[in-house]
């Protein structure tokens, strides 16, 4: 019964976003995975970028039971030209690699006196904060969105509606996740990169992650051992529908990997357990199935696993993987 309620709802998202062409049968591509086998991971094709347990910041668990914050770095992301950036939280920087230099980061972006919650980095090169101050100086806006230079300087500073994190989508817009409900996806600037008022960022708001060339991504958990994704283009019609069963219990995974393209294939994850399975979605179901370690980032406490995932422009998957023994570490994965 209660699968049968969660479909009806796929379903009526549909409508709502494509209008009368979700009323037409949805054509579903099946995608099997069967009974998941726990363990077989993925080896990374190689690692690029390192960190010894004394370059970054770690802090052991203070056993109050409490929510004391981060206790190590948990955020990463790879810039356009293959930069590899880590928020090392504890210390209020940011560490960066770069390409081909895995050994230890080029340089340091200090970030002091920031408490920065997400980010994330614009085709062109620039450094979106979601941070505030401290110790806010007097008179100061407290603005929360922050544009930087690659080198730190900052270029402006907006307020913005902001969510769970902040994500590059198409045609380079950023966009906050999770602003006002759990779904939405609110733009926070313009093509061009520059801050969108608060007005125009409520207007952009959508209950469906935007792609390129105008389609809009619907994901649904519709059981324990169903997904839904749905593809619909700018015309409101549904373009494709895949539909994942596994015969172990799987949630969406969202929350590691934000859906993407990779040469016309949509990129998503579901976690089963503590792992990730990472899966190519194609125009006749799916193709390069694989699964990651879904717990790899030290004080990830919580039943959810939130290891970050990322695929950059070159298609690959990056991974964060961290822990205080061993210290911070990004793998690479080809999407074959």
């Amino acid at each position: 019964m209660r699968a049968r309620r969660a479909l009806a709802l796929t379903i009526a998202g549909l409508a709502i976003f494509a209008g009368a062409a979700a009323a037409s049968p949805i054509k579903w591509l099946s995608v099997d995975l069967g009974a998941h086998r726990y363990g077989q991971l993925r080896t990374p094709d190689g690692i690029v970028a390192q960190a010894g347990p004394n370059d970054v910041g770690f802090k052991q668990h203070g056993g109050c039971g409490c929510d004391d914050g981060p206790r190590g770095p948990m955020l990463f992301d790879v810039a356009s030209n293959g930069s590899v950036w880590l928020l090392d939280v504890l210390n209020h920087r940011f560490l960066v690699w770069q390409p081909g230099h895995p050994a230890r980061p080029g340089r340091v972006v200090s970030l002091k006196g920031l408490d920065v919650r997400d980010f994330a980095l614009g085709r062109d090169g620039t450094v979106y904060l979601y941070a505030v101050y401290v110790e806010p100086p007097s008179g100061d806006s407290g603005a929360n969105l922050w544009a930087l230079k690659p080198s730190g300087k900052v270029l402006w500073r907006a307020h913005a509606l902001m969510g769970s994190g902040l994500r590059i989508g198409a045609g380079g817009v950023l966009y906050s996740i999770g602003a006002g409900k759990p779904a939405a996806w609110t733009p926070l600037t313009s093509v061009a990169g520059r801050p969108l008022s608060i007005a125009k960022q409520r207007r952009g708001t959508t209950p469906f992650e935007p792609l390129a060339g105008g389609m809009h991504l619907l994901a649904s958990q519709v059981g324990a051992h169903e997904v839904h994704f749905a593809l619909v283009d700018k015309a409101h019609k549904v373009v494709r529908a895949w539909r994942i069963r596994s015969r172990t219990q799987m949630t969406l995974a969202n929350r590691a990997l934000t859906p993407t393209f990779v040469r016309g294939d949509l990129v998503v994850a579901v976690d089963i357990g503590r792992e990730h399975v990472v899966t190519r979605l194609t125009v006749s179901g799916a193709n390069g199935r694989f699964s990651v370690d879904g717990k790899a980032v030290y004080g990830d406490d919580g039943e959810m696993p939130i290891t970050a995932l990322r695929v950059a422009s070159d298609g690959r998957l990056y991974q964060l993987r961290t822990s205080p023994d061993a210290g911070a570490s990004v793998a690479r994965y080809a999407l074959r």
